[in-house]
C-alpha cells in the first residue's frame, strides 16, 4: 500500500512538473511574439518621414495581432496594443524643441491561460532623424 502512495504521489508531481514546463514554454513563446511585434512596429516607424509622423490621423494607434501555431488550425494568442506618440519632454537647455522630437511608446497587451501580459518599448523620434536620411538619399 505504501509503495503504491508512493507511485501515485510521483505520477501526479510527475504530471504537475510537466504542466508546468508547458505552461512556462507557452509563456516564453508569447512573450518573444510580443517582442517581435513591438520591434516591428518600431521599424515601421522609419518608412515615416515627419509630416507622416506628426498627423494624428495617418499613424494607426490601435492595432491587433495573431499567433497561429504551428500544425494548428485554431487562432493561438491574441496580441492587441496601441501606438503613443506624444511630444517629448526636453530639458530647456536641450538642442532640440519639443516641437522637434516626439516620444513613441508602443504597448502590447495578451493573456496567457488566465493571466493578462503586457509589454511597453518607448523611443524617441526626431525630424531630422533617419526619415530624412532615408527618403533624401
Amino acid at each position: 500500500m505504501i509503495g503504491v502512495l508512493i507511485l501515485g504521489l510521483a505520477i501526479v508531481s510527475l504530471f504537475a512538473l510537466l504542466a508546468s514546463g508547458f505552461a512556462i514554454v507557452r509563456f516564453n513563446r508569447d512573450n518573444l511574439r510580443a517582442t517581435q511585434i513591438m520591434l516591428n512596429r518600431v521599424e515601421g516607424l522609419r518608412l515615416y518621414n515627419w509630416g507622416q509622423l506628426t498627423d494624428e490621423n495617418l499613424v494607426p494607434t490601435n492595432f491587433t495581432e495573431y499567433y497561429y501555431p504551428s500544425g494548428t488550425n485554431s487562432q493561438g494568442t491574441v496580441f492587441s496594443g496601441t501606438v503613443t506618440i506624444a511630444k517629448a519632454i526636453q530639458n530647456p537647455t536641450s538642442t532640440y524643441s519639443s516641437n522637434m522630437m516626439r516620444n513613441v511608446t508602443i504597448r502590447v497587451n495578451w493573456t496567457t491561460g488566465f493571466l493578462q501580459h503586457s509589454r511597453q518599448v518607448s523611443t524617441y523620434v526626431s525630424e531630422y532623424g533617419v526619415q530624412n536620411y532615408v527618403f533624401t538619399n
